[in-house]
């Protein structure tokens, strides 16, 4: 099977003259195929050649494939099973065969990918149009378990700076609940903070080149979606890596059609499993370390001319921090409908509920004390009760999109909701382990101080409803030397939110001095519009020039019946801002394996509700940056690699700080001036042998604000990833992969006795180290009618390293630091049958 391997890699590249020493040819031979539905007969050869097949779905819609005999080397048989069907295939990286349609063919027959799929940056097409899609956004992954892979790769297709993580990895690289956190944290320039475990509660941060959630885009399917208050994203109220097929990190602004709040710090573009060819129930279950436990079924079947795919999952775990215990449900349905030869119907709907117990960091004595497991205590007499600090999450996405063909053009339409409610109960102070801290005073309505209880714990309830509708309307054609792209994203949010005042003791509301019983009760309103035209402009057969514009339109309104200000009181205020966005990019492929890219964009986004709240309708400008890029990929049999350079100049730098208001401490913003972001980053796979690939990363990101040696908050100047990967091709897999986080700092501004903000670096974080690990078998038959199966495990933090990786804020009390720490060893076992 070794040898095997390299020949179908080798005969696929049409060059066996300069294989390694260790792979010598031998005849490659593969089963029969019979004459059966297209992606069905791709699939059954992916399993059997051990390549990864990517391919738009609506390539093979429709289409029939005569079949192939047994005893043909891999290209051989893939020629025999695309013949008929104008289409053809491409070797893009040692281990993947892209499904293109051929030059000689009749026009495509379903929306572009281009338009269908754009999730993120639109990469120039480095061959002739026709040669098939330039990006991977809209590919269709064809998994398998036979070839060595990778944790994330840079496709030579790509116009600025990009990762895809595949299908493989997701699935044989991490632990089976994993959520998308854990599934980029490997990639160049990203930093995760998971203190509870992998795929346990919240991620309390993640990062891309020193930009913070909400600071980048990230989008489902082509959606962009967050947190109304701040575009943020609570990662484990989401999607866990059951229904996601592929991740991509586009470390960019992207073109004109790269739709999104946030694109300036880049777009983590997550897309959902495709329905399988092969028809099958497949149970599953995972039970590891602080007794988690997962259980969960998923099914794909055909039912006429649907494709379905649905999932249901459960899991429990006490999480690597005591007092912490994190419930979980989801839901996940696919189909995919072809109503015609041109035209797909594709219905997605995601349903999440999590309740936790919440952690808001620890203090360096505390971790001293308790150990590095430190959470929640379980005195209900003091403040860090675990009863006292829970929240639930319920969460939905659900869209229906429709590509088709409209003479010439191909469109791709997407009309989308989803909705986010978290509901939460908080002590005061949840870190604080004195009584002394305690106490209650309850307010009449006018007020009036009425009693007080000094041993009761004081807190608060808090519900905050979050509802999005939205269209992506995406347009393409082929228009003289190139490609015209256009299309528009509207989307209308809702959000109410609401803070109540009690006696965690009694449970009791208490009221406030100001004689309202609330800290605030509101609800705001978002409005955005984003029209985008984009040229791909054919300058040679290999050289692409791309210029673009986006407009962004931003509109929010308050209406507070009380306002999150002190003191609190009603407030309607309303503002506006826009941008015109250009960009321009120049691809050029230098070669079947080499291609280089140079891009300058504007970026925009818009001060988020938050900054209403606090400032009325004196809130600040919004953000403006200008990003340029310069980068390169290579993909040859046994290297890949990317490498990229960028400077970007940020201008009205929204800084967040602390101030203390009437209900407890919350974040206030203010305009950090400049800010200018620069870097280096780098990739490489290297194929050691057929069974064997050695993976590296390294960054480079500084962030400083401008006229200062101040660096910003939460970016590490070093990243780095190292990793070895196994696959035998007869069904054993493995990976030992280590992530390197610089230094970096938890402040970076503080606010004087004059009320001014001043610049200056504080809460010093060191450098760590994370080694995970992953061992297991996977079969594709299996005894008693099995379709397959596979058992599996994975070990987080092999070497039980300790560090504080994360800042989380001063309490209250007493202005101490607190902090998160680098989650344990945590071993998880992960059994699943396909039925």
């Amino acid at each position: 099977m070794r040898n095997t391997l390299v020949v179908s890699i080798a005969l696929l590249l049409g060059n066996t003259s300069s294989l390694p020493a260790w792979s010598a040819p031998v005849a490659a031979t593969a089963p029969a195929i019979a004459p059966m539905p297209l992606d069905q007969a791709l699939e059954l050869f992916a399993r059997s050649s051990g390549l990864q097949l990517m391919y738009d779905p609506a390539l093979a819609a429709g289409q029939r494939s005569n079949g192939a005999p047994a005893g043909l080397a891999p290209a051989q048989q893939l020629q025999k099973l695309l013949a008929g069907t104008g289409l053809e295939y491409r070797m893009p990286t040692p281990s993947t065969v892209s499904i293109v349609r051929g030059a000689a063919a009749a026009p495509r027959s379903a929306a572009a990918p281009r338009a269908a799929h754009a999730a993120a940056t639109p990469a120039a097409d480095p061959g002739d149009r026709d040669d098939g899609p330039r990006e991977l956004a809209p590919i269709n992954v064809t998994a398998n378990s036979v070839d060595t892979l990778a944790p994330s790769a840079a496709p030579l297709e790509a116009s600025q700076p990009t990762s895809v993580i595949d299908e493989r990895f997701i699935r044989d690289g991490l632990r089976l609940n994993a959520n998308y956190d854990d599934i980029i944290k490997y990639a160049p320039s990203v930093v995760t903070t998971s203190p509870e475990g992998p795929g346990l509660g919240k991620n309390e941060g993640i990062s891309i080149r020193g930009f913070q959630d909400g600071q980048f885009n990230i989008t489902f399917d082509g959606i962009p979606f967050g947190d109304a208050s701040d575009l943020h994203h609570t990662t484990s109220a989401y999607f866990n890596n059951h229904v996601l097929g592929q991740a991509e990190i586009d470390r960019g602004p992207g073109g004109g059609a790269t739709i999104g709040n946030a694109t300036f710090g880049g777009t983590l573009a997550l897309r959902t499993r495709n329905p399988s060819a092969v028809d099958g129930v497949t149970a599953y279950v995972t039970g590891g370390s602080w007794d988690t436990w997962s259980t969960g079924v998923s099914a794909d079947e055909h039912i006429g001319n649907t494709r379905v795919f649905a999932d249901l999952s459960k899991e429990a775990s006490d999480t690597y921090l005591k007092g912490t215990d994190d419930r979980r449900e989801h839901a996940f349905v696919k189909t995919v409908t072809e109503l015609g030869e041109a035209t797909t119907l594709t219905f997605v709907s995601s349903y999440n509920q999590e309740h936790q117990n919440t952690v808001q960091g620890a203090t360096r004595a505390q971790i001293e004390q308790h150990g590095w497991r430190y959470g929640l205590g379980n005195d209900p007499t003091l403040q860090n009760y675990t009863g006292y600090n829970s929240a639930a999450y319920y969460s939905s996405f659900s869209y229906l999109g429709l590509s088709t063909r409209l003479g010439d053009w191909d469109l791709d339409n997407k009309v989308y909701y989803n909705s986010f409610d978290h509901t939460a109960a908080k002590s005061s102070i949840p870190t604080s382990e004195s009584a002394a801290d305690n106490g209650v005073t309850f307010y009449s309505s006018t007020g009036k101080k009425l009693s007080k209880s000094a041993t009761d714990v004081p807190g608060k309830l808090s519900d905050n409803d979050f509802h999005a509708f939205g269209d992506v309307l995406r347009l393409a054609r082929d228009l003289g030397p190139g490609q015209l792209q256009t299309g528009v994203w509207v989307e209308r949010s809702l959000d109410e939110r609401e803070q109540l005042p009690v006696d965690m003791t009694t449970g009791a509301a208490s009221g406030t001095k100001y004689g309202y019983l609330y800290n605030y009760q509101l609800h705001d309103r978002t409005d955005t519009l984003q029209p985008y035209v984009q040229y791909d402009w054919k300058l040679s057969d290999t050289l692409t020039l791309s210029p673009g514009v986006r407009y962004s339109r931003v509109e929010r309104q308050l209406d507070a019946q009380l306002n999150k200000s002190t003191p609190p009181a009603p407030s309607y205020t309303s503002a506006s801002y826009d941008a015109t966005l250009p960009s321009l990019s120049l691809h050029d492929a230098f070669s079947d394996h080499w291609s280089g890219y140079v891009q300058a964009a504007r970026g925009f986004l818009a001060p988020p509700i938050d900054v209403i709240e606090l400032n009325g309708d004196r809130g600040l400008q919004p953000e403006l940056t200008s990003n340029y890029q310069l980068g390169t990929s290579y993909a040859a049999r046994g290297l890949t690699f990317g490498a990229d350079v960028y400077y970007i100049d940020f201008s009205n730098y929204i800084s967040q700080t602390l101030v203390a208001t009437d209900s407890g401490t919350e974040s206030a913003y203010v305009n950090g001036g400049g800010a200018v972001y620069r870097g280096a980053e780098a990739e490489a796979t290297y194929a050691l042998t057929p069974t064997l690939s050695l993976y590296a990363n390294a960054s480079y990101n500084e962030a400083t604000y401008k006229h200062s040696s101040t660096q910003v908050a939460g970016t590490p100047h070093v990243t780095g990833a190292l990793g070895l990967l196994y696959n035998s091709g007869t069904g054993y897999f493995g990976s030992l992969m280590e992530k390197v986080v610089g230094a970096q700092y938890g402040v970076d501004n503080t606010t004087d006795a004059s009320g001014a903000t001043v610049f200056g670096n504080d809460q010093r974080l060191g450098g760590y180290a994370s080694l995970d690990a992953a061992l297991g078998y996977r079969s594709t038959h299996g005894p008693y009618g099995l379709k397959g199966y596979s058992i599996s495990m994975d070990v987080n933090n092999l070497l039980d390293r300790h560090a504080l990786i994360g800042y989380a804020g001063a309490r209250s009390s007493d202005n101490q630091p607190l902090y998160f720490g680098l989650a344990g060893r945590g071993v998880f076992l992960d059994l699943s049958l396909k039925f």
